[in-house]
């Protein structure tokens, strides 16, 4: 990797050690693994880090450190900064060895970003405490090996009851559980076992809970059967409405609200009411107190400014149309028309400039590689449990339909970071030559998620 080294207390917010390997992409995820230790990975290559930075090198933990870059990375690093006098830039060796579980906690604080598919939050937490002990072990330090256990402790308590309470419905329901199912409940529910182990001061009903749960779930049903009806494949296109506008999946991470926005004139013409359904029947309060939305000319690119959007369910959401949640605000045009503004919804936290059109390239692109990572994960889970060639998958042969028309380039990559329209369309037909770490991404630490391979379970 290329690593950029600044002089220490040279400021300007700028990391003291930059390890990077960072061509464009569209589908990145930064994890803080510690005080000044942050990893960045691309889900799109999930098979190394795409960078690490260290605010202070010398009070970054050196067996965190070691467990991310390895002992010969530091050591190189720690020769380039003895002699330092101004930014360094130069090629450094990074080992991936011990990375495996850090990694694999990248990916799932990745997924959890981009994944715009129904998950299980409880069970994509559970599984990420379970992660964090497991990359724990790889700590030298006694001490820094036991803080993170205990934050993993503390994150696999909120998950239990929701994970038990799965595992018993699984149990009082499923008929047989696919191999590939089983094989990753079994590694959460092992790893709560693992983190139940170190608690003191007796039992926990937490941990008891899941145990149970498990334990009853793999004496009622067998393991083995494989999904032989997989769910209908649909692919929505969004209200062509005029007054709609597509949400900026750079502003706004994944499971929050759907994919549109619509718009519809109000206090006679003076106003727009926007109305965004949320992206399922709960929303986290955190994220709910915070979206906003600001209009956005279509001619001159200014932006009015923003508005907090209000949550509505039940009967309050009912009068928009809509059984679900809506997040809805009225917002004052002045003076504009209606068909000369967009609407732009945004989370504060991952504020951008808003774009000028709903065809911005940036934009479309943007939207476009979620829209195929969430496709393409959700087509490998469909035949890791149904064990069907990828050539028969008809998810993959709509998503292959669908990129025929959006990129009239076969040579071009998809998105940032991404494989070319022509590699997926060989990839799928089982031709050779598909060598991008694309087609190797859902293996490993890119390895489905429990709660992935649950949501295709459970909606068959």
């Amino acid at each position: 990797m290329i690593a950029v080294l600044t002089v220490p207390g040279s400021g300007g917010g700028v990391p003291e050690v930059r390890l990077a390997d960072e061509p464009p992409a569209d589908l990145t995820g930064t994890t803080q693994l510690g005080a000044g230790v942050s990893v960045g990975i691309d889900l799109a290559d999930p098979g190394g880090w795409r960078s690490v930075a260290v605010d202070g090198w010398d009070a970054a933990d050196r067996d965190l450190l070691e467990a991310v870059v390895g002992q010969d990375c530091i050591r190189r690093l720690n020769q380039l900064r003895a002699g330092l006098v101004s930014q360094l830039t130069t090629e450094v060796p990074v080992e991936a060895a011990r990375s495996g579980p850090w990694r694999r906690l990248a990916v799932i604080d990745a997924l959890d970003r981009w994944l715009q598919v129904p998950l299980d939050q409880a069970l994509l937490d559970a599984e990420r405490a379970v992660v964090r002990a497991r990359a724990a072990r790889t700590l030298r330090s006694r001490s820094l090996r036991e803080h993170r256990n205990g934050q993993a402790v503390v994150l696999a308590r909120r998950s239990a009851g929701e994970l038990s309470t799965y595992l018993t419905g699984l149990a009082n329901s499923a008929s047989s559980l696919p191999r590939a199912l089983y094989s990753s409940l079994s590694r959460v529910t092992s790893g709560y076992a693992g983190l139940a182990s170190q608690v003191t001061g007796g039992p926990d009903e937490c941990f008891d809970a899941v145990a149970e749960a498990w334990s009853r779930l793999k004496l009622a049903v067998p393991v083995g059967g494989v999904l032989k009806q997989l769910p209908t494949v649909q692919f929505g296109g969004g209200d062509s409405t005029s007054l709609s506008s597509p949400v900026d999946p750079r502003q706004v991470r994944a499971r929050v609200v759907a994919t549109e926005i619509r718009m519809v004139e109000s206090r006679g013409g003076s106003a727009v009411r926007v109305v965004v359904p949320a992206f399922g029947a709960r929303v986290p309060s955190v994220i709910a107190d915070q979206l906003m939305v600001r209009l956005v000319d279509r001619r001159s690119g200014e932006a009015h400014a923003p508005v907090r959007l209000k949550l509505r369910s039940g009967r309050d959401a009912e009068q928009f149309g809509v059984g679900a949640p809506v997040f809805t605000q009225d917002v004052p045009l002045r003076g504009a028309s209606a068909d000369d503004v967009r609407a732009d919804v945004f989370d504060p936290g991952y504020e951008t400039s808003p774009a000028l059109t709903d065809g911005d390239d940036e934009l479309v692109r943007q939207r476009r590689a979620q829209f195929v990572l969430s496709e393409w994960r959700r087509a490998m889970v469909e035949i890791r449990l149904s064990r069907q060639p990828k050539t028969r998958n008809r998810r993959l042969a709509r998503l292959t339909a669908v990129l025929n028309q959006a990129v009239p380039d076969a040579d071009e990559p998809v998105f940032r970071g991404g494989p070319t329209r022509d590699e997926i369309s060989r990839y799928v037909d089982a031709a050779p030559g598909t060598v991008h770490p694309w087609f190797t991404g859902t293996r490993g630490a890119g390895e489905p998620l429990v709660a992935e391979l649950a949501a295709v379970h459970q909606a068959r």
